[in-house]
């Protein structure tokens, strides 16, 4: 029968029959995905950032580079820096594999099916995570074993 002007049209579906798009984002939070996708390149910005500030400070605060550097401990503080920076990169990506083991179940399809599809969010923002977190504790370590064999100040 054709509808007329004005005529109401009820749903057949149920609420039973949809599905949330991310059914198990109770199984990581908010705040532990965000961390592994922001702690590691942050960590990576501030040690690079810091670390050139302090090093050419420390070797060229003048008109003219030095060869040894102001002070004595700058070493000691670009490696505790970068420590620390790995040591933020590393605990990024357990988070992020944690978020995924406990979410990759989320939706159908293995990890090949995450950008296919419009489900399984929060198991999408833990993959990003182990990426992200991969990536730049990988740079950080680069960076550490520049600080390990070039000289300090030239």
């Amino acid at each position: 029968m054709p509808l007329a002007c004005g005529d109401v049209v009820t749903s057949e579906v149920s609420l039973e029959q949809t599905t949330h798009p991310a059914p198990e984002r109770s199984k990581a939070s908010l705040g532990s995905l965000c961390f592994s996708l922001a702690a590691p390149p942050v960590a990576w910005s501030v040690q690079s950032i810091i670390g050139y500030a302090i090093s050419s400070e420390a070797c060229y605060p003048g008109d003219s580079p030095l060869t040894i550097p102001l002070f004595r401990g700058m070493w000691g503080v670009l490696l505790a820096m970068n420590i620390a920076a790995l040591a933020v990169g590393f605990i990024g990506f357990l988070i992020a594999c944690r978020n995924w083991s406990a979410t990759r179940h989320e939706q159908g399809g293995g990890s090949q099916h995450l950008i296919e599809r419009g489900e399984g969010r929060t198991r999408f923002l833990a993959m990003c995570g182990i990426l992200v977190a991969a990536g730049f504790v990988t740079a950080t370590a680069f960076t550490s074993v520049t600080l390990a064999f070039s000289p300090i100040c030239r």
